[in-house]
């Protein structure tokens, strides 16, 4: 009797799964009728067995099918991160150009580690600003100067192949 159950069972859940819910309850439901076809198997206590393995089968299948069989939920994941990159370059700036700050000039080995040489870039952006009641301007490029500096704290390099 209890194999018959189970046959019917799988027949009926076997059918087309079309959401995650429905796929889980279904495995589940798999997992239950053969935890109850296992735990009738027993000698002892048949209906007390088959419940209890019918229960244990049914949780970890269920928990199982939502970790291991969640296509859906990690496809929209991707879908999530990839709109997050183009959001995040579509209000970044685009660089236009951009220079050391030592135009070109090298500074000697020696002291490289304790110059900063600074930069300058410009940025390509579309913007409109407010400027007063009734006047907009619209603002296309951003230049930043980032202007050379000392490091104080740290040391000279020494050349390689000398020792004092």
């Amino acid at each position: 009797m209890a194999k018959l159950i189970f046959a019917i069972s799988l027949i009926g859940l076997t059918g087309c799964a079309t959401s995650m819910a429905t796929k889980t309850l279904r495995n589940m439901a798999i997992a239950g009728a053969a935890g109850a076809v296992i735990g009738s198997q027993q000698p002892a206590y048949k209906s007390t067995q088959a419940a209890l393995f019918a229960g244990i089968a049914a949780s970890l299948v269920g928990a199982g099918t939502l970790l291991l069989l969640d296509q859906e939920s990690r496809d929209l994941t991707k879908e999530n991160e990839r709109l997050r990159l183009e959001l995040d370059a579509a209000f970044e700036p685009k660089a236009e150009a951009a220079t050391p700050g030592t135009m070109n000039a090298k500074v000697p080995a020696k002291y490289q580690n304790l110059i900063s040489p600074g930069e300058w870039r410009v940025y390509q952006i579309d913007e409109w600003v407010e400027d007063g009641e009734n006047r907009m301007i619209h603002q296309d490029k951003v230049m930043e100067l980032i202007p050379p500096s000392l490091r104080p704290f740290a040391k000279p390099t020494r050349p390689k192949g000398k020792n004092p």
